[in-house]
């Protein structure tokens, strides 16, 4: 799509779907599903501890290392060394722990559950004995009630208040402009977090800045902090950034440091903005053009369909829908003359 071809793939560890995603799309990341991981492992393994480690190695954000003395530690603990499963499972590491995958956007996705949510979701409006029509039907009633939740969801997003608690007020009421509610939750979780960081150290590396955190209680795990002053560009060794596109704890921490009271534009990922859906502010390059083109189609279309709905309704609403419809077609073809000439 656009000339790109997937980052990362998440399935449920079907060994022809991992075969055909590496043969078609060698350059993307395999991940798979953390749900049937863990329900195999429950399966698999009759070690009730085991599940709760094996989580925290799905989940947590360790390094290479941490993670592999973790793991080692665990599995020693529990005497799980002999088990096929747990070394099978430990063998393709790097499609599951989060220590293997830092670094590669997957927006969130740890699950292949949106998708089968969308298809349970589907069922729902499906009979096995319905027509072509019927079915054509029962998936617009599944269009119109998803565009639905996504107007709902854009309503709360544009009218939703927030109480700054975390003491970076200034910053968080830049985050909660920014984004959307969901992903303003997240990003204030973050927040939040830079109360529980201690500052270990800073210093100056020709026109880079490194601030090194430590957690309180983790005083051995030291997280540094590359502050550009110049491009106002910082990147973490977390990569929280780079997995999940919003700043992590630590990015915030520096941003308080550095007296900062909105979000640079290096660390604003589109996606998660409210704006974007906004078409107007898309940047109109050559190579951009046509798919600028196909979003304003796509927002103009979704817009009239809704003037659409209502206006079906009611015989007086029909009218009036019609008589705004044709005055804006008369403008446009009085802009179209005006524009020709």
């Amino acid at each position: 799509m656009g000339q790109r071809t997937p980052n990362l793939v998440v399935t449920d560890g079907d060994k022809a779907m991992r075969t055909a995603i590496a043969e078609v799309m060698p350059s993307a990341k395999h991940r798979l599903c953390a749900w049937h991981l863990e329900k195999n492992c429950v399966q698999r393994v009759k070690e009730a501890e085991f599940w709760k480690v094996f989580k925290k190695a799905i989940y947590a954000n360790f390094d290479v290392d941490e993670f592999e003395r973790y793991w080692r530690t665990s599995i020693e603990s529990l005497s799980l060394g002999q088990n096929t499963w747990v070394q099978l499972t430990y063998d393709i590491k790097e499609s599951w722990a989060t220590a293997y995958l830092r670094g590669r956007f997957y927006a969130g996705y740890r699950t292949t559950s949106r998708c089968e949510g969308i298809n349970s979701f589907i069922k729902v409006f499906l009979k096995s004995t319905d027509s072509i029509l019927e079915l054509v039907h029962s998936l617009d009633r599944v269009v119109k009630d998803y565009r639905n939740n996504d107007v709902t969801a854009q309503f709360y997003s544009t009218y939703y208040t927030s109480i700054p608690l975390t003491g970076l007020d200034a910053i968080e009421l830049s985050a909660l402009k920014l984004y959307t509610r969901a992903v303003f939750r997240e990003v204030k979780k973050q927040i939040k977090g830079v109360a529980t960081l201690l500052f270990q150290g800073r210093e100056s590396i020709s026109t880079t800045i490194v601030y090194s955190f430590s957690k309180m209680g983790r005083p051995d795990r030291v997280c540094k902090v590359l502050y550009d002053p110049n491009d106002q560009k910082i990147e973490c060794e977390c990569k929280m950034w780079d997995s999940d596109g919003i700043p992590c704890s630590h990015i915030f921490c520096v941003m308080k440091y550095e007296g900062m009271e909105e979000i640079p534009e290096t660390l604003i990922f589109r996606h998660w903005c409210k704006i974007a859906k906004d078409c107007t502010t898309l940047k109109m390059g050559n190579d951009s053009r046509e798919h600028a083109r196909l979003l304003q189609y796509s927002a103009l279309y979704s817009s009239l369909t809704h003037v659409v709905t209502l206006g079906c309704e009611e015989v007086e609403d029909f009218a009036f829908a019609q008589d705004a419809i044709s005055d804006l077609n008369i403008k446009f073809n009085m802009y179209a003359t005006f524009f020709i000439y």
